[in-house]
């Protein structure tokens, strides 16, 4: 897959659940400003390659953030017992 399609899929998984860039990326340890320098903008045409290392570690948290949303929700329908 090409940088700028990971970039782009990690910023739309971050959105949709509803965390920021920069949270997203302390909690997978890595500077938002490195982030933020993998994507292709008008002021940076040719940016830095990004690290394994460094996506495999956003997709981690990523997935965590997704687990941690759907076992939330789906403890949203059942009763509590008192």
């Amino acid at each position: 897959m090409e940088q700028q399609s990971i970039v782009r899929e990690i910023e739309r998984r971050a959105k949709a659940s509803r965390i920021s860039i920069a949270e997203l990326c302390r909690r997978a340890g890595i500077s938002p400003d490195t982030f933020f320098k993998w994507r292709k903008t008008p002021r940076n045409p040719n940016p830095p390659g990004a690290n394994l290392h460094s996506i495999e570690a956003l997709y981690r948290e990523l997935n965590k953030i997704e687990a941690e949303d759907a076992k939330r929700l789906s403890g949203r329908g059942k009763a509590v017992a008192a």
